[in-house]
């Protein structure tokens, strides 16, 4: 026997059979998108080999098949569509089915866990969760307000815990990343994939099911999606009205789905076509007819506003008939050369794709084997072998991560040490555009003499369509190198900030990030500054410098920084000899030590719930606290215009984000013997605010302020109860940095004049 003979067999988790749970809830009728997707891996799971147990989960109990979770979510869909309250019933019936689930699989941590269907269950082993799209987020007027309400409350949780994330498109994967902020390492794209009963079909084999519906072979254009505004069936029947009355008449459009909500304005459309039989609306159709409806089809249109991946859209393709569809959201990914991509906001552009997919015959017949090429990419068989993978990863995941304790003290941070090598530094420089492209390259050429030496991240929140296109063919003209961060929606300053500090930290070559407001343009000096900082000419935890008003030749003074008055209420500073409590997001840089000490003892570095305002006061109050100390140069490093995206002046939204985001801040990170010492102050700031502010007309806006500053205050307490614990200076190391004045020089004698103003004016 060889010594190799003699050794034990190496143990390899990874080989190890896997015991899965998986929640079948979405298993219901009519079956959905979601439901097809979670019948074929239930079905498909339960065949597969890699798999030592399988336990199915539905509603509120273990059930043996899929058919029997059809029948049990049966009965719950019939008695929530009787409850009344629905968004109490809903979460009431969250919380006890979540109960029932902890009870019963308590003993099951050497189990995964995978909802396919958004949200988790509370459960104590590996967890995977399937996130099919953010339509709630992004088009929350096209959901029922009870699900919006749920995945905002729910699916955040989810994100945060689950050990893997599946999604079915790439598309999604990067709106998880830009508008959500979850670590792509957690991230898994597997598409769905298209049952083979959708093949091509003769005539004689759809003639029976093509009969029962008084349909003819190759005789109408078919649609199939629920009746809801998201799937643009309104914009689709107006582009179709507009074709020839011949063609109407030729082929007439069908209309495959269940009814939906907020379907009145298409039934308006619909209605007079429906009567002409130029539109027919077959509901809900079998899943034996199907098929056969799809391959008797002389075009499919699908032209959906936003698509997670659309599944229709592979049916249509298998079954070999030609496509129309969106070049929005994930379409164009799923269909890729095989089918028409228009706007799907431009009722003319959907009319002229409608017009060539019935008449363009030499499109026509390159479309139908393209297309069936395109969708023969995905089958379940590949959806089923990609998620038992993404299971592994989730189960390799957990067993490598410690479980999390609660933040324990921190070492001490080094002393002006950087974490990557010094001929490797280079800096980052973070822009933040929403609807001011203008002024974002205006900056971006301000900084072009430090190309090269800095990585520039350009994070775009949720522009106007136009605005992003300036603003992207800028870049490619001005900064090729430049990297831009598109979210779809406007996630706001603070976690459009965060959002590029992740990559920023994700490249250890990366020393510095440096935070510059878009309206802001950059003077010879910062250059100077930061290369100083980057190659170790100049140390600092977090510093900044003096801005000034963009006004050429000027030398009033923007900001200094951020000054902490005794009031507990921050405000730029203006007077070099006030205590300097950090720099402003419009101008600061951060060594990255203490963007990775904030990450980790907190679990962010901006507070995205601030949205914008404060953010930056919130950032230093607590590097502050870790033990970091910000450092002031009194070299004018930029010249800023001021509140350019907020829409200028002090408008009702400064008031309310910069007042209640710095209650907020207060909460969080001001030692409790310093709000003692300094509550008559306090009190009287907000007292002030409150008078001065509602004699200006603005009480719904301070009564709003002030409300809701309050209903997130318990958050704000649970996260302070992190803070604190983390902490490494006390209360007079803090108190050393906040001002002696009551607030801001001028502050006072203008408030009396806004108070005289008012009540003069009101005689």
């Amino acid at each position: 026997m060889s010594a190799t003979d003699a050794m034990p067999a190496m143990h390899d988790p990874a080989q190890e059979p896997l015991r899965l749970i998986l929640n079948v809830d979405a298993i219901s009728a009519p079956l959905t998108g979601i439901g097809v997707y979670t019948r074929e891996l239930a079905l498909g799971l339960q065949q597969h080999p890699a798999l030592g147990e399988l336990k199915l989960f539905s509603a509120y109990r273990w059930v043996d098949s899929v058919d029997q979770a059809l029948l049990v979510n049966r009965t719950i869909q019939n008695v929530r569509r009787v409850l009344p309250l629905r968004r109490a019933a809903l979460e009431g019936y969250t919380r006890l089915r979540a109960g029932l689930f902890r009870r019963s699989a308590g003993h099951l941590r050497d189990h995964v866990l995978h909802a396919p269907n958004f949200v988790l269950m509370p459960f104590d082993g590996p967890s995977v969760a399937t996130v099919h799209d953010i339509s709630y987020l992004l088009y929350p007027q096209f959901h029922p307000p009870e699900r919006v309400r749920f995945l905002e409350r729910h699916l955040p949780p989810t994100l945060a815990r689950a050990d893997a994330l599946i999604v079915d498109s790439a598309h999604v994967r990067e709106e998880l990343i830009n508008v959500l902020g979850v670590d792509e390492s957690r991230l898994h794209v597997v598409p769905l994939g298209v049952d083979a009963d959708f093949h091509p079909r003769s005539a004689a084999q759809c003639a029976a099911a093509l009969a029962a519906h008084g349909l003819a072979w190759k005789g109408y254009l078919l649609v199939v999606a629920t009746q809801e505004p998201r799937k643009n069936l309104e914009r689709l029947v107006q582009a179709y009205a507009g074709l020839d009355a011949a063609l109407r008449r030729r082929l007439p459009l069908v209309v495959v789905g269940a009814r939906g909500w907020l379907d009145a304005p298409l039934a308006r459309v619909i209605e007079p076509l429906e009567q002409r039989g130029e539109v027919r609306r077959l509901g809900f159709v079998a899943a034996a007819e199907l098929p056969c409806i799809y391959a008797g089809a002389a075009g499919f249109a699908f032209p959906s506003l936003y698509e997670g991946f659309g599944l229709p859209l592979l049916e249509a393709m298998a079954s070999g008939v030609p496509v129309l569809t969106s070049n929005a959201a994930s379409m164009p990914e799923v269909v890729g050369d095989a089918a028409l991509c228009v706007d799907p906001l431009d009722v003319d552009a959907i009319r002229a794709g409608l017009q060539r997919l019935c008449d363009d015959e030499t499109w026509r017949a390159a479309a139908v084997p393209a297309g069936l090429a395109q969708a023969g990419a995905y089958t379940w068989q590949r959806t089923l072998e990609q998620t038992i993978a993404v299971y592994r990863a989730a189960r390799a995941r957990a067993s490598a991560t410690p479980p999390v304790l609660g933040h324990a003290r921190l070492p001490p941070p080094p002393a002006h040490a950087s974490s990557s090598p010094a001929a490797a530094a280079r800096g980052a420089v973070v822009l933040v555009n929403f609807n001011t492209a203008d002024r974002s390259l205006r900056c971006v050429a301000s900084l072009r003499p430090l190309a090269g030496q800095i990585r520039l991240i350009v994070v775009d929140s949720g522009s106007r369509p136009a605005d992003l296109a300036v603003l992207r063919a800028g870049l490619a003209r001005d900064w090729p190198q430049a990297e831009l961060i598109a979210s779809p929606l406007n996630i706001g300053f603070a976690a459009g900030c965060n959002r590029a500090i992740s990559r920023c930290l994700a490249d250890a070559a990366v020393s510095h990030v440096l935070l510059l407001n878009n309206d802001a343009v950059a003077t010879p000096q910062l250059h100077a500054w930061l290369l100083d900082h980057l190659h170790g000419r100049a140390a600092a935890d977090l510093a900044g410098g003096r801005v000034l008003k963009l006004d050429a030749g000027s030398d009033e003074v923007d900001s200094l920084g951020i000054a902490f008055y005794r009031s507990l209420l921050a405000s730029n500073r203006l007077d070099p000899q006030e205590p300097y409590f950090g720099p402003t997001g419009g101008c600061a840089l951060y060594a990255r030590r203490v963007l990775e000490t904030l990450r980790d003892a907190h679990g962010y570095v901006f507070d995205e719930e601030f949205f914008c305002y404060a953010e930056d006061t919130d950032v230093a109050a607590r590097a502050l606290l870790l033990g970091f100390t910000p450092a002031y140069a009194d070299a004018v490093l930029a010249r800023h215009e001021g509140q350019a995206s907020s829409g200028g002046g002090f408008n009702d939204f400064v008031l309310y984000h910069g007042i209640r985001n710095s209650l907020w801040m207060l909460l969080k990170c001001v030692p409790a013997g310093l709000i003692l010492r300094n509550l008559p102050w306090l009190l009287a700031i907000h007292a002030g605010i409150v008078l001065r502010h509602g004699l200006r007309g603005k009480a719904r806006v301070v009564f709003r302020l002030y409300r809701d500053a309050l209903g997130g205050s318990l958050r704000m307490w649970r996260k302070r109860r992190c803070i604190q614990r983390s902490r490494r200076i006390g209360t007079a190391g803090f108190a050393r940095h906040v001002s002696r004045r009551f607030y801001d020089r001028g502050y006072v004698r203008n408030a009396l004049k806004d108070l005289w103003a008012a009540l003069v004016g009101r005689r």
